[in-house]
C-alpha cells in the first residue's frame, strides 16, 4: 500500500509539472476524434440540421481567437519573478496559438466538404449579416478592431450567435444527425480544456487585455454550445 501511494505521488508530481503539455496533446487528440467521424458523416450525406453559417462564422471565431492568442503571447509576463517561470508561461500561451491554428485548419477542411452537400439558405445569409453588423458596431464602439476586447466581442458574435442559430436549425428540422455522438463528445473535450487553459493562463500569467478577450470568447462558446448540446440530446 505504501509503495502504491508512493507511485501515485510520483505520477501526480509528474502530471503537475507537465500539465501544459498534457492539455495540449489531449486537445490535439480530441480534434481528430471530432474530425474523423464528422468527415464520414459529411461524405455519407448525413447533414440534416447542419447550417453552413455555423462553420463559416466558426472560422471567423478561430481567426479572432488566433489573433488574440498571438497578442497574449507577445504581452510581457510581469507577475513572474524568475526567467524559468516566465518561459513556462510563454510555453502555455504558445500552445494556445497552436491549438487555434490546428482547429482552424481542420474546420476549413470540413467546411470544404460540407459545401458540396449542404445548401446555403436565406437564414444563413441573415445570420451572417447580423454577425457582420454586430462586428462593425463593436469596432466602432472600441474605435478600433485592434483592441483585444473588441476582438473578444467579435468572437462572441461569431461563435455565440452562430451556435444559437445552429440550435434553431436543428430544432426546426427536428434532427441533429449532422453531428455524431463521438464528435459531440470531442467538442466538449476541446471546449472545456481550452476554457480552463485560458483561465489558467490569466490566473497565472495575469489578466492582460488579450487574455481577457480570449476568456470572453471562450465563455460565449461554452454557454451557447452547452445549450446546443442539450437540444442535441433531446433530438437523438
Amino acid at each position: 500500500m505504501t509503495r502504491l501511494l508512493s507511485w501515485f505521488q510520483v505520477i501526480k508530481t509528474w502530471a503537475k509539472s507537465r500539465i501544459v503539455e498534457i492539455l495540449f496533446w489531449f486537445q490535439v487528440i480530441m480534434i481528430w476524434v471530432y474530425a474523423i467521424p464528422q468527415a464520414k458523416h459529411l461524405i455519407a450525406g448525413k447533414t440534416t440540421g447542419l447550417t453552413l453559417a455555423l462553420w463559416l462564422c466558426f472560422l471567423g471565431y478561430l481567426v479572432v481567437g488566433l489573433s488574440l492568442s498571438i497578442l497574449a503571447y507577445r504581452e510581457p509576463i510581469l507577475n513572474k519573478e524568475t526567467e524559468e517561470e516566465r518561459l513556462k508561461e510563454k510555453k502555455k500561451r504558445l500552445y494556445t496559438i497552436l491549438i487555434f491554428a490546428l482547429i482552424g485548419l481542420v474546420m476549413f477542411g470540413l467546411f470544404l466538404l460540407a459545401i458540396k452537400t449542404v445548401r446555403w439558405t436565406t437564414g444563413d445569409t441573415a445570420v451572417s449579416i447580423v454577425v457582420v453588423v454586430l462586428s462593425i458596431l463593436t469596432s466602432c464602439y472600441f474605435r478600433s478592431i485592434k483592441d483585444p476586447m473588441a476582438r473578444g466581442w467579435l468572437a462572441v458574435w461569431c461563435k455565440g450567435v452562430a451556435q444559437l442559430w445552429a440550435g434553431y436549425v436543428m430544432f426546426t428540422s427536428v434532427s441533429s444527425e449532422w453531428i455524431p455522438p463521438l464528435s459531440m463528445l470531442a467538442t466538449h473535450g476541446t471546449m472545456w480544456t481550452r476554457f480552463f487553459q485560458v483561465y489558467s493562463q490569466g490566473k497565472s500569467g495575469g489578466w492582460d487585455r488579450p487574455t481577457k478577450g480570449l476568456m470572453l470568447g471562450e465563455s460565449s462558446n461554452v454557454i451557447s454550445w452547452s445549450l446546443v448540446t442539450i437540444l442535441w440530446f433531446f433530438l437523438r
